[in-house]
């Protein structure tokens, strides 16, 4: 397959896909290719010796167990480098991983995926074109990226594709013969789309998560997406209607509102929050069977909480897309839907959220209190007409009748001044 093959718009997995794998990470790449992504991307430095070096960071810091800078490294003391996964992503993927070199990426991957290689350093163009010369790969294959004019004419000049990162001038790319131009996701607009494509020249936009954005960039007319959750902003693949937390896996869609949270290994679940924060994490990889109509049951524990305020939840909020929610800003434009908390005391809240502004519309009363470490299991109901919700067997409930905002497909689980775990989590 070649760049020219592909539907637009396509999806690239930056940095191989961050939020899913490690990233630039050989065990990354391949799994991001058996999760069928067809187009990986690399950002390349060169490295003290003349070899390159795969890292998006300047340092080594934050990816590895060292510290100091890439370009003070060689080819050698590169491959010692340990990436401890557990710690820089968790989910389940292990230490002593080891950060790639452009050589053995192009080895395994050259030819058999698309490569979307960026010279990260300033001085890494010319080696990396010496490198896919040398290693044969077909230019039709790989799309290169600069933010650098001169790189990207260096790239043109020796018959390499390239993003002219950066840049929304058309008419100079055009008379560099540059075929692509890379904005960030906020810098895109349909009019920019239209004059690029008007001069012959495509746009690739960075770095979208999240399908409300996908789908406005869509509509402004872009033909490529880099995405750290690539499986999930490229359409319905990983979609589920239960959780796979026992796994102690990141799916594609578990995003952060506020923070991702994380998974509890003693008992197999998901959770997030402390007694000090209130946190909200999308799960984009539930899908009812029936956007408008479902049941969705799961069990909630609560573990430490604030001392003595009742009002500490944890909290489910559906809503009609995967806008973010971020509960202490007050608003959070573009989110609309229902937020169920279910108190330390054991009473239950139906709120109306819009425009990320919570309203309370009806409460429970006489619920028996949570007892820590215990775990609760609770109902909600959605149907056309409004919205149910129950918590314990036969315990306490509430019912609204309220249908502003429909469909509300997209769950969101979060906190409120306490440590809460979930598992079980079912759509039907």
């Amino acid at each position: 397959m070649d760049f020219a093959d592909l539907r637009r718009p396509f999806v690239i997995a930056h940095r191989g896909g961050a939020l899913q794998v490690p990233e630039h990470t050989m065990e990354g790449y391949r799994v991001a290719v058996g999760q069928g992504l067809v187009v990986i991307e690399q950002d390349v430095s060169r490295l003290a010796d003349g070899g390159l070096g795969v890292m998006h960071d300047g340092t080594v810091d934050r990816m590895t167990t060292s510290s100091g800078n890439v370009a003070d490294h060689t080819s050698v003391s590169w491959k010692q480098l340990d990436i401890d996964a557990s710690v820089t992503l968790g989910g389940g993927w292990p230490d002593g991983l080891r950060p790639p070199l452009f050589d053995e990426v192009l080895t395994e991957f050259g030819n058999r995926v698309l490569l979307c290689a960026e010279a990260k350093s300033n001085d890494a163009m010319t080696p990396m074109l010496d490198a896919l010369d040398r290693r044969g790969l077909r230019p039709e294959s790989v799309l290169l990226q600069s933010y650098s004019l001169a790189d990207c004419r260096l790239a043109r000049s020796r018959g390499w594709a390239v993003i002219w990162l950066g840049s929304a001038d058309v008419a100079r790319a055009a008379a560099e013969g540059i075929g692509w131009i890379g904005l960030e996701a906020g810098q895109v607009t349909s009019a920019v789309c239209t004059r690029a494509h008007a001069a012959g020249i495509e746009v690739a936009c960075h770095t979208v998560n999240r399908r409300h954005q996908r789908d406005a960039l869509v509509a402004d007319g872009v033909d490529a997406i880099f995405s750290d959750d690539p499986v999930y902003v490229a359409g319905e693949a990983g979609r589920r209607t239960s959780d796979l937390f026992a796994r102690q896996v990141w799916l594609p869609g578990m995003l952060p509102d506020t923070d991702r949270g994380r998974f509890h290994p003693d008992d197999a679940t998901w959770g997030s929050g402390g007694p000090d924060s209130v946190t909200s994490t999308l799960m984009g990889f539930l899908a009812p069977p029936d956007p408008a109509a479902f049941t969705l049951d799961l069990d909630l524990r609560m573990d430490e909480a604030r001392a003595d305020d009742p009002t500490c939840s944890g909290s489910v909020l559906l809503t009609t897309d995967d806008h973010p929610y971020v509960p202490v800003s007050g608003a959070s434009p573009g989110t609309d839907g229902y937020r169920v908390l279910l108190r330390a005391d054991g009473d239950l809240e139906v709120h109306r959220v819009t425009g990320g502004v919570s309203t309370a519309l009806a409460a429970s009363t006489g619920g028996a209190a949570l007892r820590t470490g215990s775990y609760v299991p609770l109902r909600i109901t959605v149907s056309r007409a409004g919205l149910a919700a129950r918590a314990g067997n036969g315990g306490t409930a509430v019912t609204i009748a309220d249908t502003t905002s429909r469909p509300v497909p997209v769950v969101h689980l979060g906190s409120a001044f306490a440590g809460v775990r979930f598992r079980n989590l079912v759509v039907t």
